[in-house]
């Protein structure tokens, strides 16, 4: 009898976040920006284990394959908190477009994790549903370094209209198991209305 395991993992999560910022001048051109976002990961990994048997037929031998295959989908909230200090640029003439670099920290922690898994085999087309407990992570939280830089516009009722591009290197992986790793590296558009 020869075993064959393998696990395929794809990527479910949503490429959209939301969240709250608030930003206070601390001195001069130097700011502090502190922001809470939500981000929704997920992954769906399957597991084939393929046995092969040898089977005898009228004196003759063949091999004889079964499968057995799991699927597991798991998602979950990420709730990101990146401090930052922010230096800002001086505009050419007052109410003029501000540019800034920004660097700091981040910490991430894990809500709400839900998991569903089902299996079945090449022998039946019965689907054995569902089994629910949460899939453990392999962090809870982690903590990440932020560099990024971006322009502040402001318009004629002062509101602020702020795109940036926010680079961060996380420490430690969310989930890390088998085909399924969280990346460390995380590379983000944002663009906040402050007031």
């Amino acid at each position: 009898m020869d075993l064959n395991t393998q696990y395929q993992t794809s990527n479910a999560s949503e490429r959209i976040g939301y969240g709250l910022t608030a930003q206070a001048r601390v001195k001069g051109r130097f700011y502090l920006d502190v922001s809470a976002l939500l981000r929704r990961l997920g992954y769906q990994m399957n597991t084939t284990v393929s046995t092969t048997t040898t089977e005898v037929l009228n004196g003759a031998t063949y091999p004889q394959v079964s499968t057995a295959t799991t699927h597991e989908d798991t998602r979950t909230r990420l709730i990101d908190i990146p401090f930052l200090v922010r230096y800002y640029g001086v505009g050419k003439h007052p109410g003029s477009p501000r540019w800034f670099l920004e660097a700091g920290g981040a910490y991430r922690f894990t809500n709400d994790i839900r998991t569903i898994i089902d299996s079945y085999t090449s022998s039946s087309t019965t689907v054995t549903c569902c089994t629910t407990t949460p899939t453990t992570p392999k962090h809870n939280s982690t903590e990440g370094l932020v560099v990024g830089a971006g322009i502040q516009f402001t318009d004629e009722f002062g509101i602020h209209v702020v795109p940036e591009v926010r680079y961060t290197r996380w420490v430690q992986p969310t989930f890390e198991s088998l085909s399924t790793n969280t990346r460390l590296n995380q590379v983000e558009a944002d663009i906040s209305l402050t007031f």
